[in-house]
């Protein structure tokens, strides 16, 4: 390789490098306002523990209605604050955002003595407790 096309390869490899760090940066802020909002973070990881709560306990099932109302709300001030639908979508959607909510899931469920997702009994008990306090996580299960 001539001097001058390894000095470029060299150039190009640093630029894209520098490139990558900084739109890697930015994908992680972009959410900063949404992951930092209280009644998002709240009410998504509500829905995260009220979803695992009817998927694993067999007598308890979500309220539609009443859950789909609560994210059309939880849309609507994520919306407020600057964000598209789309963006919004992609939060939610996001992988890394999802891994980190079932993670605060997963603490939830062991300060409450359950310590597998599989465990159906424990997920019970957890649901019908929420059901009984009216709490966010108990409005969304019957």
């Amino acid at each position: 390789m001539k001097p001058y096309a390894k000095v470029m390869a060299i150039s190009i490899l640093v630029i894209a490098t520098g490139l990558l760090t900084t739109v890697g940066s930015a994908r992680a802020d972009q959410y900063a306002a949404l992951r930092t909002d209280g009644r998002l973070h709240n009410g998504l990881l509500a829905v995260t523990i009220g979803r695992h709560i009817e998927r694993t306990c067999p007598s308890i099932d979500r309220r539609s209605l009443a859950a789909n109302a609560f994210l059309l709300g939880l849309a609507n001030h994520a919306m407020g604050l600057g964000y598209s639908r789309a963006e919004v979508t992609a939060y939610v959607e996001d992988d890394t955002e999802q891994a980190r909510y079932i993670a605060l899931a997963r603490q939830y469920f062991a300060e409450r003595g359950v310590m597998s997702d599989a465990d159906a009994d424990g997920a019970c008990r957890v649901g019908r407790d929420e059901i009984a306090a009216g709490s966010p996580i108990g409005r969304l299960l019957r």
